[in-house]
Order: structure tokens, then C-alpha cells, then sequence
């Protein structure tokens, strides 16, 4: 499916800018529309403000704040898409509850993962790039905390692949960006003195629709994976990975797998998710 609407997470962070760049981007690249959603409640807190009375004095001034900051923010909205279709809205909330609710007329959701802060100055009080992907069928680009505004995605495009209904909405949702790319790596982590024929069945799939890819695969021989994933991203010069998110239900919650936390953690380059 072509990206045709592109659902931009806006807030009164430090990353906002970043992710605005990219969506710009974005939205010129396929001809896109969109929906900046600007939430006002506080994406972080600091660690000190502990106690009913304190983080509530906190949200109520950091909301405060943001609605203050709210139309600096849209003139740069405003500036960055010029020309390009979008709309603007104010909300108030759990910021992947609101971003939940509109992802199912979006084609792509642009998100970022927190700045890894000191022990002890700030915690995430949403976690949005780990319970995102896990909330809706809608793909989600994670951002790393630090996206150059200029840097390519989608030139070399990384797809770790195992033969699940994850990876595989992963890989159709990344179909627009595989499509452009000057390569693309067909991952898997095979065990221990195990082989499979999984990445080379990929590789023949996208042959068939114009996509020239190639197969790679890496013995976990007791290494984590997410690391291993990580380390090949790096090593052939990936600008965008593409991999199922993995979770399951604990106590009602989503949980992240491990190989999926192990790349949000340590996440340096954009990732397309889809679970």
C-alpha cells in the first residue's frame, strides 16, 4: 500500500524538530498528507519529582508550558510543510492511546525514541516507541534519539526476517521504501547448527516484484540477537531497519520480545516496526 497519510507525533520535546524534518521529507517523497497530532501532556518527568502532590505539580505546569509553546511549534509546522497538505491538532492524554485512535487512517506513524538519559534525571512516563507498535496494525518509523534532519532513510534498507505474521507486515508496510532502495539485506539469525532456506524464499518474493535483494545470514551462537541485528545494520551501512515487533500479553499489558527491546535500546538508525 502507498504512503498516502503519514500520522507525525508532535510534543514539546527536545525531538520534536527531528521528527518533523523527516515526515517533511516523507510527505514530499510519496506525495503524502499530514496529520500532525500535538500532544501537550508531558512526554517525561524528572526522577525527583516523586510523590502524588510533586508529579502532579509537574504535569500541571509541563502542560501548561507546552500549550504556551503550542503555536511556536505549529509556525514551524507551518514553515516545514509548506505546500504540503497537513492538519494540525491540540490533545491532551496518553500520548499512544491518542496516537492509537488515529493510526487506523494513517499509513505510517513517525515516532521517536527517548534521548538515553543519566540514572536518575528523567523517566518516560509514556514509552512510546515500545507499546506503539504493539497497539496497532498501523507501521510505525521509530526514530533513534538523535536523526540527523538530512540523513537519507531508505537507501539501504536492512530486513530482519523470520517467517512470522510480524515480519511479514513489516516487510509489506516497508514496500514503498524497498521499492527505491539501492540495496537491501535479507537477514536472518539461524541457531546453532541449524540452517533454513527462509531468507532465500524473501529474496525470491521481492525478485518478483522489482526488488533486487540479497540474503544474509548469522549463527546466534549465544549472542544476544537484537544485538546481532544491531551489529549488521552497522556493518552494511543500513540507513533503515525493517522487523516485526514481538510481544505478548502479561497481567493485560504488551510486553516487548527480547530481540525487539534489544533494538529500541540500543536503536541508532531509523526502524520500521509493525506487529
Amino acid at each position: 500500500m502507498p504512503i498516502k497519510t503519514i500520522l507525525l507525533h508532535m510534543a514539546n520535546d527536545d525531538a520534536h524538530a527531528s521528527r518533523l524534518a523527516v515526515a517533511a521529507s516523507l510527505a514530499k517523497r510519496f506525495s503524502a498528507h499530514i496529520q500532525a497530532l500535538y500532544i501537550a501532556t508531558p512526554v517525561s518527568m524528572p526522577a525527583g519529582a516523586t510523590g502524588r502532590a510533586a508529579s502532579y505539580g509537574f504535569m500541571a505546569e509541563a502542560t501548561a508550558i507546552a500549550h504556551e509553546n503550542a503555536e511556536r511549534i505549529e509556525r514551524e509546522v507551518r514553515q516545514s510543510l509548506d505546500g504540503l497538505p497537513y492538519d494540525w491538532t491540540i490533545e491532551e492524554g496518553d500520548h499512544v492511546d491518542l496516537l492509537a485512535e488515529r493510526a487506523s487512517y494513517a499509513d505510517l506513524i513517525v515516532v521517536a525514541q527517548s534521548a538515553a538519559v543519566r540514572a536518575g534525571e528523567r523517566v518516560s512516563l509514556h514509552h512510546i516507541p515500545d507499546r506503539l507498535p504493539l497497539e496497532t496494525a498501523t507501521p510505525v518509523l521509530v526514530l533513534p534519539p538523535k536523526q540527523p534532519a538530512t540523513a537519507p532513510i531508505g537507501r539501504h534498507v536492512l530486513i530482519a526476517w523470520k517467517n512470522s505474521r510480524e515480519s511479514a507486515r513489516a516487510v509489506r508496510a516497508a514496500m514503498p521504501f524497498l521499492e527505491t532502495a539501492e540495496s537491501v539485506t535479507v537477514l536472518t539469525v539461524e541457531p546453532l547448527g541449524q540452517q533454513s532456506n527462509e531468507a532465500a524464499a524473501l529474496v525470491d518474493w521481492l525478485h518478483r516484484h522489482g526488488i533486487a535483494a540479497r540474503p544474509q545470514s548469522v549463527i546466534a551462537s549465544g549472542g544476544e540477537v537484537g544485538d546481532m541485528i544491531l551489529s549488521c545494520c552497522t556493518d552494511q551501512g543500513a540507513d533503515l531497519l525493517v522487523m516485526g515487533a514481538y510481544g505478548h500479553s502479561r497481567l493485560r499489558e504488551l510486553v516487548l520480545g527480547g530481540a525487539t527491546r534489544t533494538v529500541l535500546d540500543g536503536l541508532a538508525l531509523p526502524a520500521l516496526l509493525a506487529h
